[in-house]
């Protein structure tokens, strides 16, 4: 086991050089501040027999010293109300030490560092968001209006950082919602006029068959049914193709299976004189195992298949970008967002699709084929004004704490 001591001005250069010898597998044993600044004594291969024997057998191991770190981050030098997120960022670097869990002793000590991290990280980020609504109360309330709509905080932030100092209160709604309009990353898309090969993926209840309908039936008003093919690659759910058949017998379009990959290649080099190929997958959860051998079988096919993603507008934020993240694994076209009608909030979708840079092609707000799906290159303004509406139905609650621990970790998270 290796102890050593440190010492410099400040708790956070100090706790930086602990850091930077020993390694994230440091344990803090004990600190204290002397004349010269702050004492900190550090192991590594922590043994605690070994660290009473060298420190005194008086010497009582516990959390108070750590505990004392965290509420000195604070006010030690440096660190003033204009960096107090930069504090907050220093607080895991305390808990980041390795304190053995396999050692049943140190359980207790664990348990307690946790619970004084997120002390100490609520009474920050209330002064944080305190600050902001001092320091500028116009950014704040920009803050809670993109907040009301379901914006990210961390997109929020993002928003209000390109926009130039607000000084009309009229603007506090228009300028933000304007901003963030221009954020929305969409796509010209020309599949329901110039045809193509696409596959719908997605997780399971996002609308992929009902957008395929759309996408089929806007194309044969525009150029009529027999160079349309449409094809179901789903062999999970029940009754999958019959319901893929039902809305392709209203357009006079056929109906393909294909159960595996290969089939699936067979068969569009089978329709390869067809000019609008349309492809009905299974949805699956990204929580699914089989899910990255399924895509990696679909991506066999990625030279002569677009895949579009669809993604649901009713779906959790979180749900949004671990579906985002799983789905990436074959090259993604754009994206689809459905059930735009059935969100009680936008701005969950919105934040997922700006935070993740992907591009929206189409949108869609409806079940009435083909009227309910629009080019998404022209709706960005029209999303925002939705998510408005919105507001209308359900008028979200802020909740200052909530505003406070949001934003100030988002800060901290993106600089």
């Amino acid at each position: 086991m290796k102890i050593k001591r440190y010492l410099d001005k400040d708790m956070r250069h100090v706790l930086r050089r602990v850091r930077e010898d020993q390694g994230p597998e440091a344990v803090i044993l004990s600190n204290r501040r002397i004349d010269e600044g702050i004492e900190v004594i550090a192991a590594i291969d922590y043994d605690a027999a070994l660290v009473r024997h060298a420190l005194g057998n008086d010497v009582e191991l516990d959390a108070a010293g750590e505990s004392d770190a965290l509420a000195r981050i604070a006010e030690d030098d440096g660190i003033s109300s204009e960096n107090i997120a930069d504090a907050m960022a220093q607080a895991p670097e305390i808990l980041s030490a390795d304190l053995t869990p396999a050692d049943p002793s140190l359980t207790g000590v664990r348990d307690e560092l946790t619970s004084l991290r997120g002390l100490l990280e609520s009474q920050l980020s209330g002064l944080v968001w305190k600050e902001t609504n001092e320091r500028s109360p116009m950014r704040a309330q920009m803050l809670r209006n993109l907040a009301r709509i379901g914006v990210a905080p961390d997109i929020a932030n993002r928003v209000v950082d390109r926009i130039e100092p607000v000084t009309d209160v009229r603007s506090l709604w228009h300028t933000p919602m304007s901003e963030l309009a221009q954020m929305i990353p969409v796509a010209e898309d020309r599949l329901v006029t110039e045809g193509g090969t696409a596959a719908l993926i997605g997780p399971t209840g996002v609308g992929k068959t009902t957008t395929i309908a759309k996408i089929a039936a806007r194309y044969a008003m525009l150029n009529g049914e027999d160079d349309i093919a449409l094809i179901s690659a789903d062999a999970y759910r029940i009754g999958a193709k019959e319901h893929l058949t039902a809305f392709a017998n209203i357009i006079g379009a056929k109906v393909y299976s294909a159960s595996s990959p290969n089939e699936l290649t067979e068969l569009l080099t089978r329709l390869a004189g067809k000019r609008l190929i349309l492809i009905d997958t299974e949805g699956r959860s990204p929580k699914d195992r089989e899910l990255a051998n399924r895509l990696a079988a679909y991506g066999s096919n990625a030279e002569r298949v677009r895949f579009y993603l669809t993604l649901s507008a009713s779906a959790q934020e979180a749900a949004l970008d671990e579906a985002i993240d799983c789905f990436r694994q074959v090259p993604l076209e754009s994206c689809i967002v459905t059930k735009v009608d059935e969100a009680a909030q936008l701005g969950g979708v919105i934040s997922a699709l700006v935070r993740h840079d992907l591009k929206m092609s189409w949108v869609s707000d409806g079940q009435r084929i083909p009227d309910d799906l629009h080019s998404a290159a022209r709706k960005r303004l029209w999303m925002i004004n939705q998510a408005i509406e919105c507001l209308e139905s359900s008028e979200p609650e802020i909740d200052e704490r909530m505003m406070a621990e949001s934003y100030a970790k988002a800060r901290v998270a993106h600089g």
